[in-house]
């Protein structure tokens, strides 16, 4: 009955559209914006500019602490605290994180062939979906209307077998747009490391880890009238891995296969007075994972059903009104489930916006989601922004959030837990932005507290299961500062991140639990990043030092890793004028320059300083 009533208002607001008077063309500019969240909180824009992979887009633009267990393996990201389940990816409008892990794998999710990246914190993550109590990366796809012959190539060299190659093709005019994408990427990961555990200590090569993907992307754009706008965006991504084993020990034969589909169908119509935007899409994941050694071999597969009606009314020049309904239909099968699961997820969000005559603009939202068999809260949020002043910001928000268990925390046979409880969190900031010419400064106080925190256990039946374990408190402080010189024929840009964050247990379930009032493990209290852009003619050059303070990684916080401070530097030649419509450029990228040997997984080494040479060429008709 709730998905004939969600359904029936999804109609309605589609018939309702067509109702509207036509006033104001550029249906594309609201169409790239209706999944972002209102001016009143701060959006993080991403550059995805000489970046493969999401982990790379991160460390590159932020000092957010990045999980990695090597070259090609497992990456996460923990956000203000949170870990990576709590951490929401939204591709065009689509939160595409894994059903049965509940998180996304950065270092597989590939940015060759999408168009811009931001980041959402806190409350700003709820627009598209819940689950983000750290906040949400966007991905998407855009496109304009332009007269367009686009070519676009580059192809990577570098150590350990790393062999890149991207090639980009735009093809277009005021009625039709297509672009044609095709990224392949290999890297033997073969790289020499200092096995610190044996008595003496000696260099060996590791083994087993290789990495092979090849991305696939096909986007059309069809614009039938001055207010229409259709689109089809597919995105196929197919990765093999061979996952090498902990320093120490011999190699198990461990290998992992992901296959990935994400298509959507989008129809946008823009009124002057309304905007509409209407998407359905298929998604497909499957992951097969081999352990020759345990006689391993799981494969779990999964089919998505996705929709969503977003909206927006504009009452006046300072009121808005958006409405948003999605509907998610999922399939899960798996080796460690006892049978086929299926689960529904339908959303409504409605949010107010005004501009007030002081400059002062805020929005609330209301939020609620039904999930078959799961409880969910009623999410609320509110943001305000003040901008007295043109230079001078002012950024207040708070909200309540919730993240719904898994199918694997659910369902694992054996270890599920059907009777978890959501976790849910109390989120807040405070922030303050000055931005000049050539200046950026920004300043940004956070708090949440997060309930019903699941928790992997061992168990007195011999395996391990999912609890609501404990009550978690986050809070801390986060820096930016860029500053732009202009020096005759020299740009210079200097920027620096730094983050704080205290995110410690604070109850549990647990008796006498040793955790309490303990940082969480693999969270950093202190994160930094400096970077420096030297650009003269036709050359650039770019620094970047990140500093990752020491975690800890048992509950008690009794060992830790110690802190590492890796620094990249890059050289790029441009071979013809700024303003000439075929480039070509050649560059040298140096990472690990310093060649540290450090680790940010126990035991999981990471290699010492390596290169890469990069070849661009774009052709421009």
């Amino acid at each position: 009955m709730k998905s004939f009533l969600f359904f029936l208002v999804f109609i309605v607001a589609v018939i309702v559209s067509y109702s509207q008077q036509d006033t104001l063309p550029e249906v594309e500019i609201e169409a790239n914006k209706i999944n972002n969240p209102s001016s009143t909180y701060k959006l993080v824009s991403l550059s995805i500019k000489n970046s493969n992979s999401l982990s790379e887009v991160l460390q590159n633009n932020s000092a957010i602490y990045l999980k990695s267990y090597g070259v090609g393996n497992l990456a996460t990201v923990s956000i203000r605290g949170a870990n990576a389940s709590q951490t929401q990816l939204i591709w065009n409008g689509f939160s595409i994180n894994s059903p049965t892990l509940g998180q996304n794998d950065l270092s597989i999710s590939s940015t060759s062939l999408i168009d811009q990246a931001s980041l959402h914190l806190g409350a700003s993550s709820i627009v598209n979906s819940s689950g983000g109590l750290g906040g949400a990366i966007q991905l998407e796809n855009k496109t304009d209307f332009r007269n367009r012959v686009h070519l676009y190539a580059s192809k990577e060299l570098g150590s350990f077998g790393i062999d890149n190659t991207i090639a980009k093709f735009k093809l277009g005019n005021e009625k039709w747009q297509f672009f044609t994408g095709f990224a392949n990427k290999h890297a033997d990961n073969n790289f020499k490391y200092t096995n610190f555990l044996k008595k003496s200590p000696e260099l060996i090569r590791q083994e087993n880890a290789t990495y092979d993907q090849l991305e696939i992307a096909q986007n059309i754009y069809y614009k039938p009238s001055l207010n229409h706008q259709l689109g089809l965006k597919t995105n196929f991504t197919t990765t093999e891995r061979l996952l090498p084993s902990i320093m120490g020990v011999e190699s198990k034969g461990e290998k992992q296969l992901d296959d990935a589909i994400k298509s959507a169908l989008e129809w946008s119509y823009n009124s002057g007075n309304y905007f509409h935007q209407l998407s359905v899409g298929y998604f497909y994941d499957f992951l097969h994972y081999i352990d020759t050694t345990s006689l391993i071999d799981s494969r779990v597969a999964i089919n998505s059903f996705k929709g969503y009606y977003k909206g927006k009314y504009y009452l006046n020049d300072s009121i808005q009104l958006r409405l948003s309904l999605t509907t998610d239909k999922t399939f899960a099968t798996s080796s460690n489930f006892n049978s086929r699961k299926y689960q529904v997820r339908d959303a409504i969000f409605i949010e107010y916006y005004q501009l007030m005559k002081n400059s002062l603009s805020y929005s609330v939202s209301l939020r609620k989601e039904l999930i078959s068999e799961v409880e969910t809260p009623l999410v609320p949020a509110i943001s305000l922004k003040w901008n007295k002043w043109k230079k001078h910001k002012l950024f207040l928000s708070g909200a309540k959030n919730f993240r719904a268990p898994t199918f694997n925390d659910l369902y694992w046979s054996p270890g599920g837990n059907p009777n978890l409880l959501p976790e849910n969190g109390l989120l807040a900031e405070l922030g303050y932005e000055y931005q000049a010419s050539n200046t950026l400064v920004g300043v940004t106080t956070y708090y949440s507290f997060i309930n019903n925190w699941i928790q992997w256990l061992p168990s007195d039946k011999g395996y391990w299961s999912p609890v609501n374990l404990k009550e978690v408190e986050s809070y801390g402080v986060e820096f930016s500062i860029e500053k732009k010189f202009k020096i005759k024929e020299i740009g210079l840009s200097l920027g620096g991140d730094y983050n704080f964050v205290l995110a410690q247990n604070k109850a549990s379930i647990i008796d006498g639990d040793a955790s309490i009032s303990k940082q969480l493990i693999y969270v950093p209290k202190n994160t930094a990043s400096f970077q420096m852009n030297v650009t003269f003619k036709c050359l650039s050059l770019n620094y970047r030092q990140s500093y990752n303070g020491s975690v800890f990684i048992d509950a008690t916080n009794q060992t830790y890793m110690p802190y590492y401070a890796p620094a990249n530097l890059r050289l790029d030649w441009r071979m013809n004028k700024i303003k000439a419509k075929n480039k070509f450029s050649l560059g040298v990228n140096f990472a690990n320059l310093y060649n540290e040997e450090y680790q940010i997984v126990a035991n999981r080494p990471l290699p010492g300083r390596y290169y890469r040479l990069i070849l661009k060429v774009e052709f421009n008709k």
